[in-house]
């Protein structure tokens, strides 16, 4: 292979390598957690953070890389991918999709419905 070529191929492979863990930092999160403390819906792929708060809520037929904090008073309906951890303090958590991380249970209502697949387990 020519040297022209091995170089024409090297941003796909730093690219691939770059994203090739769900912790690489180009899927992580990015900026500070957005606090919803109204109904939002979520059908794309985002990364960053939540917080829903009392008198939020998030549907997430979509995807978020980050983090998920639901408060007393909040609700979150999962039915996509959240690439992180779900930490219910207080609100109403329901799982159909799929959680890469963990799904923590700090108090309020939290189902996890049994075709939903949480890799991290449910603590």
């Amino acid at each position: 292979m020519s040297l022209l070529r091995s170089l024409s191929i090297l941003p796909a492979l730093v690219l691939l390598l770059g994203v090739a863990g769900t912790r690489s930092a180009s899927l992580l999160a990015q900026g500070p957690p957005a606090i919803l403390k109204t109904a939002r819906t979520i059908e794309n792929v985002v990364r960053r953070s939540f917080i829903v708060a009392d008198g939020g809520s998030l549907t997430l037929p979509g995807v978020i890389f980050g983090n998920i904090t639901v408060e007393k008073g909040g609700k979150l309906v999962v039915r996509g991918s959240v690439h992180g951890d779900i930490i219910n303090q207080g609100g109403d958590v329901k799982i159909f999709g799929r959680v890469t991380g963990s799904v923590i249970k700090k108090g309020g209502d939290t189902v996890v419905d049994p075709q939903a697949s949480v890799e991290g387990g449910v603590r």
